[in-house]
């Protein structure tokens, strides 16, 4: 029987790390769980109707929609006890609407391996000299038009979860659709991660299904700067309706470069460990856009900084 510290940090880290969202219940891919944005994290992750990026994919992907051309992006986060979370997504036109491609990865990172000893047990064990790792990687495609007046997208996607020597893996659909209303306005619905059962080492836990309905509105020429306010409501398939909502002023700059500051809010369970509050920034230039939020764990006394970088053509 073999053992390792990384398999404990997994099992551990998955409980601890998981978003406000979660309530309650457990599930499995906490990849599924976490930002997928830099900009959709400082909004507080109330990205249903606000993301007009190819990023939609992980949040609504009838949003793709409204990506004229091409667009690319990636962002990456520094998480908790040395793991990593990142995303990467691309989107094109294709045919009547835009088609959109993309990987979320959390790695745990890698640790020594140990074989349980026949004196001491596992609580010591002997180094084998090898290493170990863990992650979860869920990758998408989606497609994203307009119907009269109303976009909609589906997104299929396969998540796969290794631990060490075990995986699994399964597939997942994502819907949704959106319509512009007043004024510029947008009203967003999505349900995600309909899929099995992931089973990995033996076990099986359900994926984190949720329904996410949302609205933004953006106000143009608010003096000299341009404003976007964001709310949304999101269940967990095991929790409570949680309110989330962000804001985001951007100024631009004669020469064009502009400048944006974001805030967001979420409401969660007082047992979360995020902080209720998440805020960030970014800069435009031409065709390229650097994004950056700040996430805390309260619980954990810790804080984590995700960097992105967009492109659209």
């Amino acid at each position: 029987m073999r053992t390792s510290t990384l398999v404990l940090f997994a099992a551990c880290g998955a409980l601890v790390s998981a978003p406000a969202l979660a309530q309650g219940g457990r599930t499995s891919a906490i990849v599924l769980e976490l930002p997928a944005s830099a900009r959709a994290l400082a909004l507080g992750g109330a990205y249903v109707a606000a993301g007009a990026d190819d990023a939609a994919l992980f949040y609504n992907p009838s949003q793709l929609a409204t990506v004229e051309g091409r667009a690319a992006s990636m962002s990456v986060q520094p998480y908790i006890e040395g793991s990593t979370l990142g995303a990467l997504s691309a989107a094109f036109q294709l045919g009547p609407g835009t088609v959109g491609v993309g990987v979320q990865v959390l790695s745990y990172g890698s640790a020594d391996e140990y074989v349980c000893d026949e004196t001491t047990g596992c609580e010591r064990g002997e180094p084998t000299g090898r290493t170990v790792s863990a992650n979860d990687v869920a990758a998408s495609v989606g497609y994203g038009m307009t119907w009269r007046t109303v976009r909609l997208g589906a997104t299929a996607k396969y998540v796969r979860q290794s631990l060490a020597d075990a995986s699994g893996g399964v597939p997942a659909l994502d819907v949704g659709a959106a319509i512009d209303v007043w004024r510029g306005a947008t009203i967003g619905v999505s349900v995600q991660n309909v899929g099995p059962d992931l089973e990995t080492a033996g076990s099986s836990a359900p994926l984190p299904r949720f329904l996410r309905l949302g609205a933004s509105l953006p106000w143009r020429g608010v003096g000299p700067f341009d404003v976007l306010g964001t709310v949304e409501v999101a269940q967990h398939r095991e929790g409570d309706v949680l309110p989330l909502g962000g804001a985001e002023v951007t100024w631009t700059s004669a020469n064009g470069l502009a400048f944006s500051a974001r805030v967001g809010a979420l409401a969660h369970s007082e047992n979360a460990a995020t902080s209720r509050v998440s805020f960030g920034g970014g800069v435009r230039a031409r065709h390229f856009a650097l994004d950056y939020a700040y996430q805390s764990f309260d619980a954990l006394a810790l804080t984590t900084h995700r960097f992105g970088l967009r492109w659209w053509r």
